[in-house]
């Protein structure tokens, strides 16, 4: 079967335009905002009882870039950093990004960070959290699985 030049053109133009839709719902998919709650996470028995406070993340993700901002207060002592890992609720993982902190027992994280496609799909299935850690508990005091806000 022969096509013609004008048909062609249209068979182009279409595909061009289905592309250009696929494209464009995915870079909408790729977006949203999510919270993360942080409590105290012991990381053995012997810290059940030196790991205190509480914070909030709040994360905006805007195609491949998340935007990163919250506050922490009430540790035991000096947050030393904080990161984002990659493990379902409950499940520890390792880290896939560096976020900035206060290094006082009260603050605020923050950071800009870009994704790779299979971050941001382990954020959409609940699969990234945050972990603050301090001078007390150095594997990490508070902990906070990244969920969709509703």
């Amino acid at each position: 079967m022969k096509l013609g030049h004008k048909t062609f053109s249209k068979l182009i133009t279409i595909f061009a335009c289905t592309l250009t839709l696929v494209f464009s719902l995915s870079a909408v998919a790729q977006s949203g905002t999510f919270r993360a709650r942080l409590s105290p996470m012991p990381t053995t028995p012997q810290t059940v009882t030196t790991i205190t406070g509480e914070g909030e993340v709040i994360l905006t993700l805007e195609g491949n870039t998340l935007t990163v901002r919250g506050n922490f207060a009430g540790m035991n002592s000096a947050a030393t950093m904080a990161h984002v890992h990659n493990g379902p609720p409950a499940q520890p993982g390792p880290v896939v990004h560096q976020l900035e902190i206060t290094k006082m027992p009260a603050g605020e994280i923050s950071a800009v960070l870009e994704l790779t496609d299979e971050q941001v799909s382990a954020l959409n299935n609940n699969a990234l959290y945050i972990q603050v850690h301090s001078e007390t508990n150095p594997p990490g005091e508070l902990r906070g699985w990244v969920f969709a806000r509703n």
